[in-house]
Formats: structure tokens, sequence, C-alpha cells
């Protein structure tokens, strides 16, 4: 069939046009996207001799676009900026195509080039993301420049195969945050060059011991000591001794009325109480070590809001060796191979991505459990990863526990007869559902809250789950990094991961605002994705596209799903005329 407009199209010949559309932000409220909600027009940027002159070919709808635009002024990233003067346009999931080159960077780019971008720009130490630092992808053109470019981390343009779909490439973003919940780093050792604190108290007990060796290897700058008995107290100033760190004493008051935050708490038979104290004082990618030899007398506060957004992390052992604490059970970055799985809350856009990737991992878990509420995500998990399982030969239980609590009761059983979920993925940001789900983990189980949870919600959580012989890991995770989303195209390019799967309507520019709306109302089970240089096509989905372009059936994907070459019937047949 031909695609003459599309060929034409991706080719990237010059510009004709002077001016583009455009949805920037004016204030809080979808009503103040745009004016008169319609798109505004400007200027095609000019570009400088080191700059390029980039064609926003898709932009994928994201949840943190809604909050952005519901709170306007008031986003915590927005609060030093005017929007009525000085708005912002949204949108951070991006492809894109190179349609001009400042005369210095001819050596590196070309006409046509394809790309995606890292949103998290930072420059100089300053955080300037892409639709909160910078105008996003709510647009037709972009010029892109030095903190780009030249930007902390590097270069954030990742450079895209040319037959990758722009569905696809604009999705690579979200995929990284799946992605870098699979990579992130966690320590087995106390933080090089931090503040220790070590916290015991009348229920102590005596005997505890802290190896040398472990202790040097990443020794840190200061070791605070509260109340701990004497024979450890003077083995800890023995170590700092000898490794010349600087060490002293506190009593709980003075300690409790201070303002100060540790990077490692060592808390030594605490009670909950002392345990709430010790959490609100961990700094950012601090780690509690609770010792304890039985459970505590009562439910302690994890916030899950910090352990979400500021990595904080709970280790703990029954011994009265220290460093076993850290090392005995190490968080895993990936599933468990050959494990149980459960995907909480899988119905949704992110859920499908953790679970998509949990099924075409292949070392990744024998039995899958995927969870969901609403029953029109729920009757879509069915329809699609049902059959998507069965030919990755994976074992898919998907669950409804409020339509169906008999057959939910009936998986857990099971699975707790298994021994419990080794690994357990929560996208549901309610605070008793994920302390509900730390009863159902196994020995070393890891629980990783991916859900937007604020910092203060807190999960009252049995404490013996951690410090005791089931040793779970609670892990936290937000956002992406550059290396995350290279990860990502790596995978696309080695076949181990296609993005489009992902794509559950599309729409064009005009549509932005309808987008807007069906994410809020959970419309569609999948991403969304906007092709800016496509006026006007109302919001559809994949599912029912080949009743507005008929032909386009034949080459949508098992299932109807989304294809590279689908995507080039549709941009063939609605392309604005340039």
């Amino acid at each position: 069939m031909k695609t003459e407009r599309f060929e034409k199209y991706y080719r990237a010949e010059s510009i004709h046009k002077k001016r583009q559309l455009a949805w920037p932000l004016y204030g809080a409220g979808l009503e103040n996207l745009g004016i008169d909600g319609k798109p505004v027009e400007r200027e095609i940027p000019s570009y400088s001799d080191d700059e390029l002159l980039m064609r926003i070919d898709a932009v994928s709808l994201c949840y943190t676009d809604v909050k952005e635009i519901d709170a306007g002024d008031a986003h915590p990233r927005l609060t030093e900026r005017n929007l009525k003067v000085n708005p912002i346009v949204p949108g951070h999931e991006i492809s894109f195509t190179v349609m001009g080159v400042g005369k210095n960077l001819v050596n590196e780019y070309r006409i046509g080039q394809r790309f995606t971008l890292q949103p998290d720009v930072w420059v100089e130490g300053k955080s300037v993301p892409f639709c909160f630092g910078m105008d996003g992808g709510y647009r037709q053109y972009a010029a892109i420049g030095r903190e780009i470019l030249h930007g902390d981390a590097g270069n954030y343009l990742i450079p895209v195969p040319d037959d990758m779909p722009y569905a696809s490439s604009a999705i690579t973003e979200p995929w990284a945050c799946v992605e870098a919940a699979y990579r992130m780093p966690y320590r087995d050792t106390f933080k090089k060059d931090g503040l220790v604190l070590f916290w015991g108290g009348e229920s102590t007990r005596l005997g505890y011991t802290i190896d040398q060796k472990w202790f040097s290897a990443n020794a840190p700058k200061q070791v605070v000591i509260t109340d701990v008995p004497e024979d450890l107290r003077n083995n800890l100033v023995a170590l700092c001794e000898r490794s010349m760190i600087s060490w002293e004493t506190i009593d709980r008051k003075s300690l409790l009325a201070s303002d100060r935050m540790f990077d490692d708490i060592v808390l030594l038979d605490a009670d909950p109480q002392v345990f709430n104290q010790a959490s609100r004082m961990l700094a950012n990618s601090g780690v509690l070590a609770l010792m304890s030899a039985k459970p505590l007398n009562g439910t302690v506060e994890i916030d899950l809001g910090r352990l979400h957004y500021d990595s904080i992390y709970f280790v703990g052992s029954e011994t009265t060796k220290i460093e076993l604490a850290y090392q005995q059970t190490e968080p895993r970055v990936s599933l468990k191979p050959g494990g149980v799985a459960w995907i909480l809350g899988a119905g949704g856009p992110m859920g499908r991505l953790h679970l998509q990737r949990a099924i075409e991992s292949k070392n990744g878990p024998s039995l899958i459990v995927a969870s969901e509420v609403t029953e029109s995500r729920y009757d879509a998990l069915i329809d699609f990863f049902a059959p998507f399982a069965r030919k990755n030969n994976k074992e898919l239980v998907i669950v409804n526990s409020v339509a169906d609590p008999q057959g939910y009761q009936a998986v857990m059983d099971r699975v707790q007869k298994m021994g419990g979920f080794d690994d357990i993925q929560v996208m549901v940001a309610i605070p008793k559902i994920i302390v509900e789900s730390t009863m159902h983990a196994g020995k070393g189980a890891v629980i990783d809250l991916f859900a937007g949870l604020k910092r203060g919600e807190l999960g009252l959580v049995d404490a013996w789950l951690i410090s005791g012989p089931k040793q779970i890991r609670m892990v936290g995770h937000s956002g992406s990094g550059l290396d995350d989303q290279k990860a990502v195209v790596d995978r696309v390019i080695s076949g181990q991961l296609k993005p489009e799967l992902s794509v559950a309507a599309v729409g064009g520019l005009n549509q932005i605002p309808d987008g807007i709306k069906a994410m809020k109302n959970w419309v569609f089970p999948g991403k969304i994705v906007i092709f800016p240089h496509v006026t006007d096509f109302p919001l559809t989905a994949i599912s029912d596209l080949d009743k507005r372009i008929p032909e386009i059936a034949e080459f949508l994907g098992e299932g109807k799903t989304w294809t590279a070459e689908a995507e080039k019937i549709f941009l063939d047949r609605v392309l604005d005329h340039d």
C-alpha cells in the first residue's frame, strides 16, 4: 500500500510553515491549557550555530502531565514561575526528528536523524526538566541547545533506530521508569564518609560486634553513640580511633532535640516508638538497620512516600553481628528467576508495562499474578495479556479481589503454600493495601513501591518481617535516568522489548485535553500517544482504529496492537498538509 505522504514526512524535507501550534499552560486547571480550549500559534523557533531544530513527532501522555496541569503554579517544580506571564508547555515523553543543524554541529548531527529524550535534565547542579525547567512536548517544534546537548550527565538526547515507530520512541521514557526499578543500587555497607548513629536502650543485648574489615571498607566520617552497652561502645570507639574517625556520645534527649539527619542508623533492640523516631532522622538514601532477637511489641511506622521518593531503606537481623543486617539479605534488582511475582494494580498504564516486562523476561518469574479491581481494566488484562503470556510460555493468573473475592483468596492460598511471593510490584498508592501485601511476601521477598505516594503517608508494618527470618525488603522507586532510558532502547534494538504494545490510544494535537481527561477517568488501559503534526484526529482506542481508517486493520498486530506498519498507514492518512 502506498504511503507517499508518510515517506515525505519521514525524509524530513524542509519546513515550509513559519508557525507552529503549542499548548502552553497559563495556570492551574485544564481550562488554563492553551487559550479558550485551543492551542496557540507561535513562531517556529530559530536555532543558533550551537543548536538543533527538532520536529516533535510523537508525545506520550503521562500522569505527571495531569499533576502539572491540575496544580499549575502550585506544583512544587513551578512555584517560582508566574504562569500567567511566563507559561510552560507540558509534555516530556518525546520522539524527535532533526530538521535543522547549527553550523557548529554539522559534524555530529544530520537532517532526518531520530532521537528520544531523557527529560530529567540537570545543568550545573540545577534541575531543568524538559516540561518544567523548559518548554516540553505539547508543540510541534523545539530548538535544542546546550542544556540538553551538554548537561551534567552528558547528552540527554538518545539516538533511536530509523525503523523504530515514533510512538515506541516516545514511550521509552515511561519504560525507562520501569527499567530503573530493576536497576536501583542498594548499599550493603555504611555510606562512605557518612554519618552513622548507634542507638540502644535498656533492653539492648550484650555481645554486639561489628566486623573491623567491613567497617573500614566504607568507613563513615563520624559515629554518634546513644545508650549502647559498654562493651559495644568500647568496640566502636576503638574502631573509630584506629581509622581516625570522629565519634561522640549523646544522650537520647539531646538527640531527639537535634535536627540531625543520619545516613545510617543502627537500632539495638528498639521498641516501636524509638523505631518511629529514628526513621524520621534518616537522610535521603539512608539505611535503618534494626537488630532484634524477637518481634517488637507493635507495628512500626514506615513513611511510604519517603521510601518511594527518597530511597530510604530498612534492613535487619536477629543476630548480634551488626554487619549481617546489611549483608545477609540484599534486595534483588530484578525479578527472581523462576520465582512467583505479583503485579498489584496491573491494569493501569504503568502496571501493564511491569506486567509486559515480567512476561517478556526470559529469566523472569515462572508464575505471575496480576491483580486489578477496576472491571474495564481487568477485562483488558484478560483480553491482551492472557494470550500474550501463553505465547511467551509464562503462567499468568489474573484476579479481581472485588468482583471475585473467593477466586482471589484461592490464588493467595496457593501462593502461600508455595512459600509466598518472591516479588511484589505495587502500583496502588494506598497505604492499607501496601501493608496488606506484606502479609503475602515470602522469605527474602522484595516489595517495590512504584506508585506515586506522597511523603508523610505512613504504613503500619510488622518490623519482624524485616529483621526476622523472613527478611523481606521494601524498596521504592521514582523516575529514571539517562542510562535507564538508554538500556530500554538497547532492549528494543535487541528484540527483548516492544514498547508499541503499550499504546492504547492515539490522537491529534487538538485532542491533548481529551487525553488528559481520559487519563483522569481511566478510559484507556495503556498509553495515549499524540502526534503533534496531526492537528485534529479524535482520540481513538487502537482496537477501534479500523472503524475510522478501515485499511489499517490488516497492519495492526495480534490483538489489535500498534505496529510500525500501522503507524505508517495512520500518519499517511491523517498528517497535516505542509
